[in-house]
């Protein structure tokens, strides 16, 4: 059986067991109809189904353990940070299962083109955050005055995902500055020899945690902010939160409304805008102002 046929039947049998506890029997059943339907054979007989437990924890980290008073195999539960992530590497592999078939749906799978990512550093960046190792790399800018490709030798710290894009976060021998560096906009990327000591006191991820984008604003209090959505609009927002913050406010045939507590910084703006007139801004005032002349200056581009 393949790696790939393997990785399917671990995600047959987790995603049953995350709706509802089941019996051997029952996830024999559940295998041989997702086999009817996938036209592969995904069948096991019990002594597999129990080596499929051991590889399952070791892989994603999902303990499922069998409840003999029940007669049931359980999910052990997981920390919400887990879960999190064996949805997204399950969501990964179902779009690489998807691509590698895509040939055989020429018509029917429509790939967006675009440039790609970077993710062929992450890698190497996760070895020198590991390893304390500083790397070296030319970084194209795209927003400053100083627009160009400029070389880099930085201490990496961690990796960000914001918005569908990778982020380096480290710190620049140049200045001693904490920075962020698109994968995207890498590249010649190579380890050095230099090691160095990390940065004390400092934690990505709660530098991040009040963030939307990749810009921080440590030295400021988060702000609660206050969205008012159209009806259609606010079924969006409640599939795909804007931030974790996100709270429920008002939810009914007219609007939806939520709470965030987050630095409203230019990535926030900018995601505000692109919603156009399905958002208001309700609180607070300086967000609502900067909204608004931002509005202003897009109308005053058509006037001339």
């Amino acid at each position: 059986m393949s790696k790939q046929r393997f990785i399917k039947r671990y995600s047959f049998i987790i995603n049953l067991l995350r709706r509802t506890p089941a019996s051997f029997e029952a996830i024999e059943k559940h295998l041989q109809q997702q086999s009817i339907f996938e036209e592969e054979n995904f069948e096991v007989a019990l002594r597999t189904f129990q080596r499929d437990l051991k590889e399952i924890e070791s892989l994603f980290g999902i303990k499922i353990q069998n409840n003999r008073a029940k007669g049931v195999y359980e999910i052990v539960e997981n920390s919400d940070e887990e879960c999190e992530k064996y949805d997204r590497l399950m969501e990964s592999f179902e779009v690489f299962n998807t691509l590698n078939r895509s040939n055989q749906f020429e018509n029917e799978i429509i790939v967006e083109k675009r440039k790609p990512l970077g993710l062929e550093h992450m890698y190497t960046l996760l070895s020198a955050i590991k390893k304390k190792h500083e790397v070296q790399f030319t970084h194209e800018k795209y927003w400053t005055e100083d627009d160009g490709k400029q070389l880099k030798q930085v201490q990496p710290i961690a990796l960000k995902e914001a918005r569908f894009r990778w982020y380096l976060i480290a710190k620049d021998n140049k200045d001693h500055k904490i920075k962020t560096f698109g994968l995207d906009r890498i590249s010649d990327l190579q380890i050095v020899k230099q090691t160095f000591v990390s940065t004390p006191n400092y934690d990505a991820k709660a530098a991040f945690r009040d963030s939307f984008g990749i810009i921080t604003n440590e030295n400021k209090n988060p702000e609660k902010v206050i969205l008012s959505f159209s009806h259609k609009q606010g079924k969006f927002i409640k599939s795909f939160p804007l931030h974790h913050s996100q709270k429920t406010i008002i939810d009914n045939q007219h609007q939806f409304q939520v709470e965030l507590t987050l630095h409203p910084t230019y990535d926030f703006v900018m995601e505000l805008m692109s919603i156009g007139s399905h958002v208001k801004v309700l609180e607070p005032v300086s967000l609502r102002e900067e909204i608004k002349k931002r509005l202003q200056d897009s109308l005053n581009l058509y006037d001339t």
